[in-house]
């Protein structure tokens, strides 16, 4: 190839080993290790044994040293390092060194190896692709594993026994589905079982009972209506309103009763039924362990109680009260944090996320007129729908140190990456504005007709 002729685009150096990450991460997000535990009654530790073996991917083929220096990693490396820290002058130093083995550490070898090993937008598409497929398992196990609790839906066994924690799973990998929908023909298989993995996901999501993935549903209709052209707009309204006649049609009357506990706040009333004060009780419990957190947080500014153990000094400063012990997490993963790391680990794990989101919605919304990226501007509106999702979630819930959060950012990172280098490598094609129309010249009045004939004759010959 001559030194002029342009430079084709380079090709993934490592595909074996992408397809390695790829196949850990439908395993980790989809549960399937876990559902097999329990099905055969043996963990094969196979999300562990792919971690490693994509982690020695990662150092062989030299994306681990690229993706240490990009700006995701480096806040994450920082939080690490202050997570270790915290640990070593945490109240309960066990317990905050069970919290960085089981949960922390795998968590942040998830965030080194995605960026590591995807290297291409027709990477990142895959591994969008993966997301979205790791929802039919999930869907799956709903059914084979079904299980209720004052009328919620959730699963018999395992992290998603939770009603709230199950809501969360399927709303955050719903984005990723409508990916596959917009970018496969309409008669795709992917499409058709994308489709109808979004619907089934959002009637289970509505059966969870969870006011907290109402709320999200809630905020992801009102920023699709506001970003979306007027066509869009009807289309939205038109789900909203499909969704409510189903919603109505299919969840239990103390589900729905639940959720309209959300506008009543934490006053409980002699007329409410019996699901209805626990709902109300649920919320005003949940108010105090977040001020709880806020009051740590603010008494030990600079390096928490220690990572993971929240639940325990709370107890333990509530016996010195001579209050009920509770023994439980924050539900705000943002507080938790900031109480069991303190404010420097609370503004790392803050900037992480809102770096994601603005690098997202900045290819967002410079790609969105460009039709020759419309790859990458659906799948920078899924990635962050996706983080929006979570930010909801994480107010709601515990997910500090899980692998949900490292799984989007070093998703988010490997994206940023590779649209950088493709919008430096390819111009884009958006419209310009058209050239003014030529002026048409007045002929001269003092020239002769059969002249000015002779004269267009003679041009076009």
């Amino acid at each position: 190839m001559s030194p002029t002729s342009p430079a084709r685009p380079a090709e993934s150096p490592h595909p074996v080993a992408t397809g390695i990450v790829l196949l850990y991460l439908f395993l980790l997000v989809s549960r399937v290790v876990e559902l097999l535990a329990g099905i055969v009654g043996v963990n094969l530790r196979l999300t562990m044994i792919l971690t490693l073996v994509s982690m020695a991917a990662a150092v062989l083929t030299g994306g681990f040293l690229d993706a240490i220096k990009t700006p995701v990693v480096v806040l994450f490396t920082a939080f690490t390092g202050w997570f270790l820290l915290t640990t070593v002058s945490s109240e309960w130093r066990s317990g905050s060194v069970n919290t960085l083995t089981t949960y922390w550490i795998p968590s942040y070898a998830c965030l080194l190896v995605i960026p590591s090993l995807i290297s291409t937008i027709d990477q990142c598409r895959k591994a969008c692709y993966v997301l979205a497929f790791s929802l039919i398992p999930i869907l799956l196990a709903t059914v084979v594993f079904q299980s209720q609790v004052a009328g919620r839906d959730q699963i018999l066994y395992g992290t998603l026994g939770n009603p709230n924690d199950l809501a969360f799973a399927l709303l955050m990998l719903i984005p990723f589905a409508v990916f596959v929908v917009k970018s496969e023909p309409l008669r795709s298989w992917k499409t058709i079982a994308c489709l109808l993995a979004i619907l089934f996901a959002v009637l289970k999501t509505l059966k969870t009972g969870s006011r907290s993935g109402l709320i999200t549903m809630v905020s992801c209709f009102v920023i699709l209506f506001c970003v979306g052209k007027m066509q869009s707009k009807l289309k939205i309204l038109v789900l909203a309103g499909v969704i409510v006649a189903i919603a109505a049609a299919t969840v239990s009357t103390q589900t729905l009763h639940r959720y309209a506990t959300v506008f009543s706040g934490t006053l409980v009333d002699s007329d409410m039924s019996q699901n209805e004060v626990s709902a109300v009780e649920s919320a005003t419990a949940r108010k105090m362990l977040l001020q709880e957190s806020v009051n740590l947080m603010l008494e030990h500014p600079l390096f928490g109680v220690g990572p993971g153990v929240f639940a325990a000094v709370l107890a333990g400063e509530q016996k010195n009260r001579g209050e009920a012990q509770s023994w439980h997490e924050a539900h705000n993963s943002y507080t938790q944090i900031g109480s069991e790391m303190g404010i420097p680990g609370f503004l790392l794990y803050g900037s992480v996320l809102l770096y994601c989101l603005k690098r997202t919605v900045s290819t967002y919304w410079r790609t969105r007129r460009d039709p020759a990226r419309v790859a990458i501007f659906r799948m920078s509106a899924s990635l962050s729908m996706a983080l929006v999702i979570f930010a909801i979630c994480a107010f709601f819930g515990t997910y500090s140190y899980t692998y949900q959060f490292p799984v989007l950012a070093g998703l988010v990172q490997a994206f940023d990456v590779c649209v950088r280098k493709e919008l430096s490598r390819t111009p884009s094609i958006a419209p310009t504005r058209l050239p003014a129309r030529p002026v048409a010249l007045t002929p001269d009045p003092m020239v002769p007709t059969y002249v000015r004939n002779r004269r267009l004759r003679h041009n076009r010959a």
